[in-house]
């Protein structure tokens, strides 16, 4: 067992990325949006070069800092409804994101996106939301719920 709590609470993030990451091909393959979460993390690096690989790194990164950042505010402001607080936080860092990634790609580099690619993001963030509130309550804030 990982007796590192951030590093676990890191690892618990980057697991999270997956189960979105499976609800947005299902909505690229069914014609709903454009880009899954990865190759849209990819766009940040590369520009107008959607590639699988760099785009799971760069979410691996971006989620795991995110999950540790929530672990200490949770820690400090209690965790209490955890889904729903993990939820509500990655719906906020996902507008962040959307309007970094407007501001720095989007109709520079690539395209504009149809709106349903936005749509099909919204729903792979609440899947990583809920997915990082379950794990963080079944590993992390465990005492507390006992």
């Amino acid at each position: 067992m990982i007796q590192d709590k951030v590093l676990l609470i890191g690892l618990l993030g980057v697991l999270s990325t997956i189960p979105g990451e499976i609800a947005s091909r299902i909505l690229v393959y069914s014609g709903i949006g454009k880009y899954s979460i990865y190759k849209l993390s990819s766009l940040i690096v590369t520009f107008n070069r959607p590639v699988f690989t760099i785009g799971l790194i760069v979410d691996f990164l971006v989620s795991s800092v995110f999950a540790i950042l929530l672990y200490f505010i949770f820690k400090k402001l209690g965790s209490c409804h955890l889904v729903i607080k993990t939820t509500l936080c990655s719906l906020l860092a996902w507008l962040v994101c959307e309007l970094l990634f407007t501001a720095i790609v989007e109709g520079k580099y690539i395209p504009i996106r149809p709106i349903n690619d936005y749509y099909s993001h919204i729903i792979s963030t609440i899947i990583f939301g809920i997915t990082l509130g379950l794990l963080m309550k079944k590993f992390i804030f465990k005492e507390l719920n006992s």
